[in-house]
């Protein structure tokens, strides 16, 4: 957060202002996730029964994570659009992430009504919805930019090194959020002793560092020797959004140019004066 404030002051106001909501909803699922592990290990030190149910912190803490992931999620599909230009991409971007969020949205509620429901498999559909969305949404995101990326790489050779980290990050911020997704799906449908939520836990905080590395990295990106006239960030209300300008190479123009003269003979002839004289 210190960085991208302190090196992106020129950014447009709703992208600071996303990074802050998004930051302090982190923080918030922080907090309460914080006085869980305190609650449970500390408070009911010894006492079993504890680790048996779920409580209000277990409740508040889903919403936070679908907010923050689908917060996220819908930032990255915002790039894509600006680069790609693929309707049908977003779309399914925002879909999923949309099941996302009304996954994690149905384990509050259950949770709320019945804390019981922790540790038994009457969740099985609304986390195989929350994290089965995440993970498809986010391998959509990375496929998507990779892809396009890769596939124009050619037009800025100047480029390639740039072009390259970004392919590295994008696949590495993908994976992470992915593969933590599917460990804690396979931890919930296969272990029944709330195992999963240690990562639903670290699920949020991951996509809120996913996002700010990105944002961050800009700044590296730009001081590889990129001048701004190839590299462009945030211009033209695409704030956040690495632009890529073809190159243009200046042809040497040579004006040539040609006069002509035209020269005649003139025969005088002698006046009519002269004639008669």
């Amino acid at each position: 957060m210190y960085l991208y404030y302190t090196y992106f002051k020129k950014d447009r106001l709703w992208l600071k202002s996303f990074v802050m909501i998004v930051y302090l909803l982190d923080t918030f699922h922080c907090a309460i996730t914080t006085y869980y592990i305190y609650n449970v290990l500390v408070i009911n030190f010894g006492n079993e029964a504890s680790l048996l149910r779920g409580n209000w912190t277990l409740a508040a803490a889903a919403p936070c994570t679908g907010l923050v992931s689908v917060a996220v999620q819908h930032f990255f599909a915002w790039r894509v659009h600006v680069l790609t230009k693929h309707t049908f991409v977003v779309a399914a971007i925002v879909l999923f992430s949309l099941a996302n969020l009304a996954g994690a949205l149905g384990v509050c509620v259950s949770l709320a009504l019945n804390p019981s429901v922790f540790l038994v498999p009457d969740l099985q559909i609304e986390v195989t919805i929350w994290l089965v969305g995440a993970v498809l949404a986010d391998t959509i995101i990375a496929t998507a930019l990779v892809w396009h990326l890769g596939r124009h790489k050619h037009l800025y050779p100047a480029l390639t090194n740039t072009i390259n980290r970004i392919l590295r990050m994008t696949v590495q911020t993908g994976l992470v959020t992915t593969i933590v997704a599917i460990i804690n799906l396979g931890c919930y449908l296969g272990n029944s002793m709330g195992g999963y939520a240690i990562f639903s836990m670290i699920l949020a905080k991951l996509y809120t560092n996913c996002m700010l590395s990105t944002l961050n990295a800009r700044r590296a990106w730009k001081c590889e020797g990129s001048s701004d006239s190839e590299i462009s960030h945030g211009g033209g209300g695409h704030s956040g959004v690495v632009v890529f300008e073809p190159q243009r190479t200046t042809q040497p123009e040579v004006f040539v140019q040609v006069e002509s003269y035209q020269t005649s003979d003139v025969d005088e002839k002698p006046s009519q004066g002269m004639q008669d004289f």
